[in-house]
Parts: structure tokens; sequence; C-alpha cells
């Protein structure tokens, strides 16, 4: 539990003044966290993610541009994130997903087509 008023450090030694919320919790994207909420107290929970993209969405998109039967696709994202494949006409398509990495991804179809693969 953070007392108030007390300053703490962020993941990269930025200070941090907590005065407001009684209950802050940090929360690192590179670590497991768990988090226990005490119902009877103001609690504030703020996930930052930290990097170049947006520090409230954390997404990739892979644009396919030549028709293919197979999409590899590179991200940073790490781990096995949800992938939703659309064609040129914005239409859903379903494809067999395999991680080949934390950074890789390939994504196989019955049919070659260009679109977008959105990663989250």
């Amino acid at each position: 539990m953070t007392v108030p008023n007390q300053v703490i450090c962020d993941a990269d030694g930025n200070q941090i003044q907590i005065s407001e919320y009684p209950n802050a919790v940090n929360v690192y994207e590179d670590a497991r966290n768990q988090i226990c909420i005490d119902p009877e107290a103001p609690t504030v929970v703020a996930v930052q993610l930290l990097g170049t993209e947006s520090i409230f969405t954390r997404r990739h998109v892979h644009t396919q541009a030549s028709p293919s039967t197979s999409w590899v696709i590179t991200h940073a994202l790490k781990g096995k994130p949800q992938v939703t494949v659309v064609d040129t006409a914005d239409t859903s398509v379903v494809g067999d997903v395999i991680y080949n990495s934390d950074t890789q991804i390939t994504v196989s179809f019955t049919a070659a087509f260009a679109g977008n693969a959105y990663l989250t």
C-alpha cells in the first residue's frame, strides 16, 4: 500500500508525488503484476505502457499490400497478441495464426488477398 504524500519513482526513475489517491499502484508492463484492491478505500489503477506507441493503446497495424496466402508479421508487442484480419473491403477474414516468437507471427489463409492485420 502506498502512503499518501509519498514520493515514488516510476520505471524511468522519475519522481511521482502520491497525494490524491492513497491506494495508487505501480504496474509495469515488463513484469507480472497482481493487484489487490481494498473495496473500502478509494482506489485508482493507472497503467502506462512504455515505448514509442500511445500510452493508452498498444496495437500494431500490418498492411499486406500484395495478395498472399501467408502473411508474416513482425511486431513490438511481445507475447501473443490477438489478431484481427480484414481484406481491402474491410471484411473480416479468418486465418490460421502461428506465433513464431514473441515478436513475429504468421497468418495463413486458403486464398491470397491483400488487407490489414490488427494486433492488440
